[in-house]
């Protein structure tokens, strides 16, 4: 079943739909980090006020910023990991050059009470979530 719901005040950037017991955000556009990193947020805080435990982040149809250094990562975890509030676990697909392979992101959101993945395809991010 797939439903669509807006995030926010931005409908274009955000949509909020649901599959099953998943809730999927998309995002496409160009942004900032920063501006990337807040829209994240609001899409896990949207979860967790729709008590959707399982999310889908897809920001594969995103630019305008460079792959995030180790602090980045670590402090943009911790903003998504106050968002989530220990309940929502979100899976993130983005490009595979975004993707850490140490998982230095994934080991400090589990640090800060999230537990939380990154894909590079939509297929093995629902695999991820059903399996949860």
């Amino acid at each position: 079943m797939r439903m669509g719901m807006r995030a926010m005040d931005k409908p274009e950037a955000i949509v909020l739909e649901r599959i099953d017991d998943i809730g999927v955000c998309r995002i496409v556009g160009q942004y900032t980090m920063s501006a990337g990193i807040e829209l994240i947020r609001a899409c896990i805080a949207q979860a967790y006020e729709q008590r959707i435990s399982k999310l889908m982040v897809v920001i594969t149809e995103t630019s305008g910023y460079e792959v995030p250094s180790l602090a980045m990562r670590m402090a943009m975890v911790r903003e998504w990991a106050d968002a989530a509030r220990g309940f929502v676990r979100p899976a993130i697909v983005c490009r595979r050059e975004f993707i850490d392979p140490g998982k230095f992101g994934i080991t400090m959101a589990a640090n800060f009470g999230m537990k939380t993945e990154a894909f590079d395809t939509e297929d093995e991010a629902l695999g991820w979530l059903q399996a949860l």
